[in-house]
């Protein structure tokens, strides 16, 4: 799958694992990075719903295309599904409960 980053922050992240623990500690960081590297794996985004731990799910108020896949604890990965299902965005993470 074609795996895109809303910001040049998260890409860093993801191509710099120390740099995703300083920013959101050891167990997100850690876990953020093999999301990305499974998502590059995946044929397309339909495999994401295969994945249990992953819970992922649409968010709900009027933002189409745009999914939450839990990371750990309220810990989620905030992607936008592409135009064709090859493809995804990664836009955040963030703190569901802060």
């Amino acid at each position: 799958m074609e795996v895109a980053f809303g910001s040049s922050k998260l890409r860093r992240c993801y191509e710099e694992s120390a740099r995703a623990t300083r920013e959101w500690g050891a167990e997100v960081g850690r876990r953020y990075v093999r999301r990305i590297e499974t998502l590059y794996a995946m044929r397309d985004f339909s495999e994401a719903f295969r994945q249990p731990s992953w819970r992922t799910h649409p968010l709900k108020g009027g933002r189409e295309r745009r999914y939450a896949i839990d990371l750990t604890g309220a810990w989620r990965l905030i992607v936008i599904r592409g135009a064709t299902d090859t493809e995804v965005t990664v836009k955040e993470v963030s703190n569901h409960y802060e």
